[in-house]
């Protein structure tokens, strides 16, 4: 069985267009304190809670062990809140999970237009072909047994608990076990576009490399709201 976990805090607004997908998964929304309708959504489209502290990372960790409590479930996949899946994404993941010691992400489809985003695009493209580096955004598909093996999510990271994640899988199986599924996932960019594409792309690029010089990552967080 495949759960998927997705971590929220007041995402009433972006839910309607993801949970729709996800009835026939076991949902788990790992919440960090949201005070919206987000908790209702949740439990109206049959997801189980794991309330809790707030964090990327402290609230993925949460959803994965409560996900796991149920013996039948044998992969997860961690999405964000504000994305959305497209038709035909179950029957590619299913193809995707007979591969053993895998795990997979998404194509990035970001949700605009426009020079800025076409090369935002390619960044992405560039990132992940080179450096094998998705983001959080790009999801996360991997089975149960192989998220064990690498010790799943850092629960003390509430920023780039994603970057984390992907070392650890490509220094525990190589490079190779990390692919890229045969179908995108679009992704909400409103963020971008409202700070511009190039200065929210280089103020995250300057924090990447800060988190891989190993400063704080508690300082990085500050800086990165």
């Amino acid at each position: 069985m495949l759960a998927v976990i997705i971590p929220t805090l007041n995402a009433q607004s972006c839910l309607p267009s993801l949970l729709p997908e996800l009835k026939t998964v076991r949902l788990v929304l790992s919440d960090g304190g949201s005070t919206d309708g987000t908790l209702v959504q949740g439990v109206s489209a049959g997801a189980v809670l794991a309330r809790g502290r707030p964090g990327r990372g402290a609230q993925l960790a949460r959803g994965a062990d409560l996900a796991g409590a149920a013996d039948a479930v044998t992969a997860y996949l961690f999405l964000h809140a504000d994305c959305e899946l497209l038709p035909g994404w179950q029957n590619v993941v299913e193809t995707a999970l007979q591969t053993p010691g895998t795990a997979w992400y998404f194509r990035y489809h970001p949700d605009g237009t426009g020079g800025a985003v076409t090369w935002l695009r390619f960044i992405v493209w560039l990132r992940g072909w080179a450096w094998r580096l998705p983001y959080g955004d790009q999801g996360l598909l991997i089975s149960r047994d192989m998220y064990d093996a690498i010790g799943g999510y850092d629960a003390g990271k509430p920023l780039f608990e994603d970057v984390d994640i992907i070392d650890r899988i490509k220094e525990t199986f190589g490079r190779r076990a990390l692919q890229k599924l045969p179908i995108a996932l679009k992704t909400d960019i409103s963020d971008h576009l409202k700070d511009g594409v190039w200065t929210r792309g280089w103020r995250n690029y300057k924090l990447l490399k800060a988190y891989r010089r190993g400063e704080p990552v508690a300082e990085l967080k500050r800086r990165y709201i």
